[in-house]
């Protein structure tokens, strides 16, 4: 048994894409040469080891705790074998606190980068969104306010700054969704069918709460490099947990 692919994806997400080893600077998804598909470098590293033999093996721990989230660092290739190499220097308590560091410091700065926000980067982090087609069997249901969505979906603290941040600029993405659709009436029911066929999926895969909320922000910034570009993204999935029924269910 090994980490399942949406907990890779989760890590990577939580990890900003880049290797959680302290100054290593190295993103870890890098874009194909003459197109096609991008190419994942980083990996799922285990804090407490997979196996018997493996670095900070526990026998204590069950194979679902050593293959959750919470026991996996994202690294690039030198350092997961450095932290596996040299175990002394990399005990369980530090790679725990080396990992809640990162993801902290991944965390601020997109919430810091919605100040830097603008149509450019809402247009590029929407890019997608004629690749779906207004859904007119989607029943309109009597929408909650954040706060009670964020309840009703046992969201924790960190999902709900990102949600509040995102919020600030809520009315900026709404002009800019208004401006869209004067070029194409179906734009905003486009972008609203993208991310519930998004949301509906990794719902029937059974992800719930932080895990989902995460996951749904891991497909806003899908396929975007700089900071601000990635925080738009953001700023569209909170709009839309606002505005429609995301994570109405």
């Amino acid at each position: 048994m090994s980490a399942s692919y949406p907990t890779k994806v989760l890590l990577a997400f939580r990890s900003g894409d880049r290797c959680a080893f302290p100054g290593c600077p190295r993103q870890l998804t890098v874009d194909a040469p003459a197109g096609g598909d991008p190419v994942v470098l980083g990996e799922a590293a285990h804090i407490a080891g997979e196996q018997e033999k493996a670095a900070r093996y526990d026998a204590s721990m069950t194979d679902e705790q050593r293959n959750h989230f919470s026991n996996l660092i994202y690294l690039c290739g030198d350092h997961h074998t450095q932290i596996d190499k040299q175990v002394t220097h990399f005990p369980v308590d530090a790679l725990y606190r080396l990992k809640s560091e990162h993801e902290a410091k991944v965390r601020e700065g997109l919430n810091a980068a919605f100040a830097q926000i603008g149509f450019t980067e809402l247009q590029l982090a929407t890019a997608w969104v004629n690749r779906y087609q207004p859904d007119a069997d989607l029943a309109d249901l009597s929408l909650l306010a954040p706060e009670d969505k964020i309840r009703r979906n046992d969201l924790t603290n960190g999902s709900r700054v990102t949600i509040t941040m995102g919020l600030s600029v809520a009315r900026l993405v709404g002009d800019f969704v208004q401006n869209e659709a004067l070029i194409d009436s179906d734009y905003p029911e486009r972008l609203k069918a993208g991310f519930l066929e998004e949301y509906f999926r990794l719902w029937r895969e059974g992800h719930r709460a932080d895990e989902l909320f995460d996951l749904m922000c891991e497909f806003s910034q899908r396929g975007l490099k700089g900071q601000s570009q990635r925080s738009a993204g953001l700023a569209v999935l909170v709009y839309l947990f606002e505005k429609c029924d995301v994570f109405e269910k």
